[in-house]
């Protein structure tokens, strides 16, 4: 008898994915999915040569890796696969990876998606060219239910307690839905599947930790954090954290009674806190819906529960003027010196569905750079942001040389 031959699904591992494939694969190990096809982990780019035609082709990215994941499909397009792609970058805009050779597309949450996508796969369904996140209760579940764990995966990631935020900051699309908090009957299911893979970090994806299972934006729900993290202390991971990337805190809900309670149970020695800018006017453009007064309360009530304050700042915001830039840089050197922070600095890239997704950055001078190099020289601020600021360059160079249409649309 002639053995079957599986369809090869090859996930398209990178380091801006690592988190998804395991909640994705979940969904499909869950449904028994997973078991008809060959699923294949591949960390390195495709080329022609490594596929096979009928092969699926799965991505999942953020807008920086567009132009990359733009010159592999070039080739990959060299045979006849089925090139599928997901993330951020994709729920905003389904324009630009259409046009670069994708054949369906996962907008929204993905869990849902991906498991109608497995299933036409396998009843030889037509493929949708687009798997569109619906809000109903039932995609509610898909969050409490599926787990980033997969047995094709080592990784075990963050565990995300909060999807969607009510925010809807200029910057961000994370606000595509009002804010779904995980369970905790279902947290505890990851505690127990974490501790018999012998996990010893714990940590959790919120955009705003302190707001986990809050009845209203801004304010905090201490008892249910309370019961969250005594739930982890009782399985005895080793390092627990809360409370710093990537689960940050927004200034406005930062209390004494919220910091005494992660010192009681986080095992790091800084905190994580959403500052953006310390002027008023930007923190209203950027919709951020506190002021900047509420910063430096904030590191001065770290500094008295024993945690370091790492404050994350945006550079080079649309219109953003030389005189911001140093006000920003100015009011960092001033904090620093009365309490014990560190600048975390962020350059701006458009992402699209965000207010900001067709703005330019405004580029530092050599001078401001240089202010920028001085402050990580001196400890205060870290350097992150010149990587950012190429990767931002490189998608808007990208898109002027290969799309000058939608790059026309930029202001």
């Amino acid at each position: 008898m002639k053995k079957t031959v599986k369809k090869r699904v090859i996930c398209r591992l990178s380091s801006c994915n690592i988190l998804s494939f395991p909640v994705l694969l979940n969904a499909w190990e869950k449904n028994h999915i997973d078991q008809e096809f060959e699923i294949i982990i591949r960390p390195e780019p495709l080329t022609y040569k490594d596929l096979q035609a009928g092969d699926v082709v799965l991505y999942s990215f953020m807008t920086s890796a567009l132009p990359g994941i733009h010159a592999e499909i070039k080739e990959v397009r060299k045979k006849d696969v089925l090139i599928a792609g997901g993330g951020p970058h994709i729920t905003g805009d389904q324009e630009l990876p259409f046009k670069i050779g994708f054949d369906t597309l996962f907008v929204g949450p993905g869990e849902r998606n991906f498991l109608q996508f497995g299933m036409d796969l396998l009843d030889n369904r037509p493929i949708k060219n687009l798997y569109q996140y619906e809000n109903t209760p039932n995609a509610y579940d898909d969050f409490n239910e599926y787990l980033p764990l997969s047995r094709y995966m080592k990784t075990i990631g963050p565990l995300e307690i909060m999807r969607g935020c009510s925010w809807n900051c200029s910057y961000c699309i994370t606000h595509s839905h009002s804010p779904w908090f995980r369970e905790i009957k279902s947290i505890d299911t990851f505690f127990r599947y974490a501790k018999q893979r012998n996990l010893k970090r714990i940590n959790f994806i919120s955009p705003s930790s302190m707001e986990f299972a809050a009845p209203k934006p801004g304010q905090v729900n201490i008892e249910k954090i309370k019961e969250l993290l005594e739930l982890a202390r009782s399985y005895d991971f080793p390092f627990i954290e809360y409370g710093i990337f990537p689960s940050e805190i927004r200034p406005d809900t930062v209390t004494g009674e919220g910091l005494a309670l992660l010192r009681q149970y986080v095992s790091h020695k800084s905190v994580t806190i959403g500052a953006q800018s310390s002027l008023d006017s930007r923190l209203k453009d950027l919709h951020r819906g506190h002021t900047a007064a509420v910063i430096e309360p904030a590191a001065a009530l770290a500094n008295a529960h024993g945690f370091t304050a790492n404050l994350d700042f945006i550079v080079g915001c649309p219109d953003e003027t030389p005189g911001e830039r140093q006000a920003n840089i100015n009011f960092i050197k001033t904090l620093d010196k009365k309490y014990r922070i560190k600048a975390y600095l962020h350059f701006f890239i458009p992402l699209p569905g965000s207010a900001y997704g067709h703005r330019f950055p405004s580029f530092l001078s050599v001078e401001e750079k240089d202010q920028l190099h001085r402050l990580k020289s001196a400890g205060i601020a870290t350097g992150g942001w010149l990587d950012n600021e190429k990767q931002a360059l490189g998608y808007l160079n990208w898109l002027k040389e290969h799309f000058p249409t939608y790059y026309s649309r930029f202001s």
